[in-house]
């Protein structure tokens, strides 16, 4: 018998430390086939084996992430900057091309399974003349490294002595200027050079006049290695170029002697390190995280699995409960932080003026990978209400801050809220000549408002509120740019909104929307800090919007709201529309115009359509949606009228909400978008929600240079919170002492549940269940919160009889958006049962 040898690589040490179900040990000979969802890993994990080459992954940190191939290559990919947005950053810089592995000369083959984990990514290459290879990547929050082990097995009866060698290809660049500004990348880009530091066994790339450095540095000191500008590793000749459309790097290659004793693990840890500001702070990252990389690796995991373990949901659609907590990872990957930020605008990409100020550190949630890594004010207003949703509160306080500090930098007392910073600190648009984003500064609001609310902080709201109050003044105020954004005073700020297309109105329907529901935001804070005026001011502007708003905007003829208000002087020419073909555009002043964009879904994602309009608007999106969700442009849309049939998770994620905001929750209603999104769970990376579904309009498998985002924050949007707030009904007004909890259960489910959901300063466990006529809705939550208990009823459904905890109760009955909600007072400190019996 042969004996059972209990060797663990990184991985399985791993699994055995956090306590996995299951290890697979090392034995001699041949070993079992491990089933597809890794027990031998830590979970969560999500494993492929299916088009590894086409596909991308991250394996991400806050300061440092590598984006590769699931197949382990590094092919050129992204379109801000042509190519470069892969292989490995430490923003604002990036540092490396990518990195391959031989072993005996051979090159490792493409990997053959790719497992996304909670928080790293696994790799493994198999057949490797009696080896195997497994590849595990991760990033230690708080450092600008990667860390990569080499778990080397050995299957064979015999010691065997290898040759590994690791090449890799430099390539220190920032993330902004991009492919087409001025100036552009490669103007920008100086040439790398390189050296190998013997006694300290690292190699070391520098672009000479910055202080930028990458440096690559492992557990064991190397045999030996060189740099030169002729080493690609892998990379055949013909696709060197590719790497250089914008690049200006140089190769290396470094060599490990290692003895593989028979039947056992051989690991090798490589640290990836670098920074913008100088070598000392590579060197500390790389030191820090190869001094005890399994402690790193361990806390890294263990970190993931407590977000994994925040707003515990229990839902009966397994594909929308695995998209419901990949999301809160999803999120996790795309927070940001970056030190000594220097900020400038860069108008458009037009100009490179010196900084206006150097801010020493900036948090926030990037928007996607791999092409949008960086901060917006709306991706970050729309990702604050899953992010609220999942208890990630100290990234949607610490993305309002930066944007707030951002934006003062650069537009002064306005309050404007910038559109996009990339990394370096360039704002690349959303100064305060620009007639848009207009949408963010209102939305910025409603994000402050929502976390207030669900927190209880007054002293965030205090910190945001002289901010808010004046960029929602500079929006509504009458006049142009730097003046104000409502141009002709009629109460609709022009600029800008979400979509920005060729003939559309000044005035958009986003803008009008989210301006509303700023306002009313502004009024509550105002009011429960005591600020009168503010609050009169701010409802007086909101109540002027919703008395004039369906007469403005609503087209009956087209059961829709219009997506734009063409005024005096938005006329596009008739020779402009001839030589562009466009064929619906504004021609003459003060008409509504519908190019059937996504945006008409807003005024049902706010709740200012009346019931009545809403219901036709949701019918009408509803007939033009495609298989794969909401279309950026409807069927017959668009000025040439050819619409424009992508699906977006965004505009998919706010028909969800407002289908859900007016109770309809049908399996053909927001169920739809909401499932159509977790479908997109395992499109590219197992586990990550991505930019853009497969859509007639979309090939997500075309050139990596040419893709949407493979991991997209807003995406969660759509999943998380119609969940929690409209299928569980939470709604939190901590700051006046409430929670409210009326659960609206999908016709096809018998019940939903969450716990761990933070609310205050603790947290609740909720569950909703339906019995034939009975619906039952619990509720466990600290005290000190008036509670309002209940469940929406479906349509037609009247009341027998109210039970809570157990005794008769007397109910309040409201018909409402959502339907007819029974609920009855009591307060939390206690767990209570609510029980409506209809017939």
């Amino acid at each position: 018998m042969r004996t059972r040898t209990r060797t663990y690589g990184a991985v399985g040490a791993l699994a055995l430390a956090m306590g996995s179900c299951t290890l697979i040990a090392q034995v001699e000979g041949p070993q079992p086939t491990e089933p597809t969802q890794s027990p031998d890993l830590a979970q969560p994990s999500l494993t492929t084996d299916f088009d590894l080459g086409v596909k991308r992954y991250v394996a991400a940190g806050d300061r440092a992430y590598v984006i590769g191939a699931e197949d382990g290559s590094f092919p050129p990919m992204g379109w801000h900057i042509r190519g470069e947005m892969g292989g490995v950053w430490a923003h604002p810089i990036k540092l490396l091309d990518g990195y391959w592995f031989s072993i005996d000369g051979a090159w490792l083959p493409p990997a053959t399974r790719f497992t996304t984990g909670a928080g790293y990514a696994r790799l493994e290459h198999t057949d490797i003349g009696g080896l195997t290879v497994t590849r595990t990547e991760f990033s230690p929050d708080g450092a600008p490294v990667v860390l990569v082990a080499l778990d080397i097995r050995n299957a064979g009866g015999a010691a065997r002595d290898i040759e590994l060698k690791m090449a890799a290809r430099s390539e220190l660049m920032a993330a902004y200027p991009w492919g087409w500004t001025k100036p552009t990348a490669k103007e920008a880009n100086g040439k790398d050079e390189g050296q190998y530091e013997a006694s300290a066994g690292r190699v070391v790339f520098a672009e000479p006049e910055t202080p930028w450095r990458a440096l690559v540095q492992a557990s064991v000191k190397p045999a030996d290695a060189q740099v030169s500008d002729d080493l690609w590793g892998p990379i055949p000749a013909a696709e060197q170029a590719d790497h250089l459309e914008h690049g200006n790097g140089t190769g290396a290659e470094i060599t490990w002697k290692l003895r593989a004793e028979a039947g056992t693990v051989t690991t090798l840890w490589i640290a990836i390190a670098g920074s913008h500001t100088g070598i000392e702070e590579a060197e500390g990252a790389a030191s820090s995280a190869l001094a005890d990389p399994m402690k790193a690796l361990t806390e890294k995991v263990t970190a993931r699995q407590e977000l994994w373990a925040r707003t515990q949901v229990e839902l009966p659609d397994p594909m929308l409960q695995s998209a419901f907590d990949w999301a809160k990872l999803n999120m996790a990957d795309l927070r940001r932080t970056v030190k000594e930020v220097q900020v400038r605008d860069v108008a458009e990409g037009q100009s490179f003026p010196a900084p206006v100020t150097t801010l020493p550190e900036i948090t926030g949630i990037g928007a996607g990978f791999p092409d949008y890594p960086w901060l917006f004010g709306t991706d970050g207003a729309y990702t604050s209400f899953p992010l609220i949703a999942s208890g990630q509160w100290d990234t949607v306080m610490a993305h309002l801050r930066a944007i707030r500090d951002l934006s003062r930098a650069l537009n002064g007392e306005t309050g404007k809220v910038v559109h996009e910073v990339m990394t370096d600190g360039s704002v690349y648009y959303g100064n305060v000549m620009a007639s848009g984003n207009t949408n963010e500064t209102a939305q910025f609001a409603i994000a402050v408002e929502l976390l207030w609310r669900w927190s209880g902080d007054d002293a965030f709201r205090d910190e945001m509120l002289d901010f808010i109050d004046d960029g929602l003044r500079f929006i509504t105020a009458q006049g142009v740019p730097p003046g104000g954004l409502d141009e002709d005073g009629d109460g609709w700020p022009e600029g800008h909104g979400m979509v920005e297309r060729s003939g559309m109105g000044s005035e958009k329907l986003d803008v009008a929307v989210y301006t509303h529901e700023a306002l009313r935001a502004l009024a509550r804070m105002a009011a429960a800090k005591g600020d009168d005026a503010t609050t009169t001011w701010a409802n007086d502007a909101a109540n002027g919007i919703a008395t004039t708003f369906e007469a403005a905007w609503w087209m009956e003829d087209l059961g829709r709201y219009a997506d734009s208000l063409c005024n005096m002087g938005d006329a596009i020419s008739k020779q402009d529309q001839t030589e562009n073909g466009w064929t619906n555009v504004c021609e003459t002043g003060v008409t509504q115009l519908q190019q059937y964009h996504w945006i008409n879904a807003t005024p049902m994602e706010m709740s200012l359509a009346s019931e009545e309009h809403a219901g036709k608007a949701l019918v009408s999106i509803e007939a033009a949606s495609g298989a794969c969700g909401l279309y950026h442009t409807g069927p017959g849309g668009g000025p040439k009228e050819d619409g424009e049939l992508k699906c977006w998770t965004l505009p998919t994620s706010v028909m969800a909400v407002g289908e859900a905001n007016y109770g309809r929750l049908r399996d053909n209603q927001a169920m739809f978008y909401i499932r159509s999104i977790a479908e997109t769970l395992t499109l590219e990376m197992p586990g990550a929600l991505p930019e853009i579904a497969a859509s007639p309009g979309y090939d997500p498998f075309v050139d990596f240079r040419d893709r949407a985002m493979f991991e997209q924050a807003w995406s969660a949007y759509g999943v998380q919170w119609p969940v929690i707030r409209h299928i569980l009904g939470v709604d939190p007004d901590v700051p006046a002492g409430k929670l409210a909890v009326v659960p609206d259960l999908p016709e096809s489910w018998p019940s939903a549940a969450v716990k761990n959901l933070r609310v205050g300063e603790g947290t609740i466990a909720i569950s909703a269940s339906r019995n034939g006529l009975a619906y039952t809705t619990t509720v466990e939550a600290p005290a000190g919160l008036a509670l309002t208990l209940g469940h929406m009823l479906p349509a037609g459904a009247e009341v027998l009889s109210v039970m809570l905890d157990g005794n008769a109760a007397e109910p309040t009955v409201t018909d409402t958006p959502r339907g007819r909600q029974v609920s009855v007072e009591t307060t939390s400190g206690a767990s209570h049962t609510i029980v409506v019996e209809t017939h």
